[in-house]
């Protein structure tokens, strides 16, 4: 698991360092810097979290990790841009896990809070993007609550439940491509890890690693230019006026 994390992670680098850079004489006259009502962004998301602890089999096999070992999740993300490289997001998620070894079956769900930084690698590394495309990676904390059901086969009638009375503390990682069709409308797909600040999750505490779970989703997102009502004074020109695509979320 944690080669595979590390080739995304080198993977995602790679991509935003080779992609070219557009040339300079296209660069707009100079670069807007938003207040805090401005550049603004609400995602969609749903898709599969997967489990990886202790009752899990499949860590190796992603065909069956998505089909054995995970279950549908659902999240929303509102975002400020603080400019075109970085953001700082606030995600709701909500998610079902399962997993099984030879004798024992387990089933859970999990409510997480959390915030996170994020960073656009394309416009870091190559200010003068103009393209609708990004790669991104993020970095939060948060907190999650769980309920857990564990059962043997051979007795699927004796049910040992974990349910959290409290919310515990999760840290995670990821990345995602973003591609904006419209100047308000754009779609996401993205992979975060999250690593639980227990061994719980399963309802099997052995060797006192924590459990971890993955969230892997497609999103759409909606952009929001400014909650003001007036228009902003002194910005930059428009990208229509210049001859190019629509404008990003810049």
């Amino acid at each position: 698991m944690k080669k595979q994390i590390k080739y995304l992670i080198l993977a995602t680098l790679f991509v935003s360092l080779v992609l070219p850079e557009t040339a300079s004489s296209q660069r707009w006259g100079g670069r807007w810097k938003p207040g805090f009502w401005d550049k603004w962004s609400v995602n969609v998301n749903g898709g599969l979290t997967s489990f990886f602890g202790d009752l899990s089999l499949y860590d190796t096999d992603i065909a069956d990790k998505l089909s054995k070992e995970s279950g549908p999740a659902f999240g929303l993300v509102l975002s400020k841009h603080i400019n075109d490289k970085f953001a700082i997001s606030g995600q709701l998620l909500y998610g079902t896990l399962k997993g099984q070894n030879s004798t024992t079956v387990f089933n859970a769900n999990v409510l997480e809070l959390n915030l996170q930084g994020r960073v656009y690698f394309i416009n870091l590394f190559s200010p003068d993007n103009l393209s609708n495309f990004d790669v991104y990676g993020y970095l939060g904390a948060g907190q999650f609550t769980f309920k857990s059901e564990q059962y043997k086969i051979e007795d699927p009638s004796d049910i040992s439940i974990e349910d959290t009375g409290t919310p515990e503390f999760v840290y995670f990682f990821g990345f995602g491509f973003e591609y904006q069709f419209t100047e308000k409308f754009g779609m996401t797909l993205d992979m975060g890890m999250r690593q639980a600040q227990n061994d719980k999750l399963d309802d099997m505490v052995k060797n006192k690693n924590y459990d971890y779970y993955s969230y892997l989703s497609i999103g759409f997102t909606y952009y929001i230019e400014s909650f003001k009502k007036s228009s902003r004074k002194g910005g930059r020109s428009s990208s229509r006026s210049r001859g190019r695509a629509p404008m990003r979320r810049r």
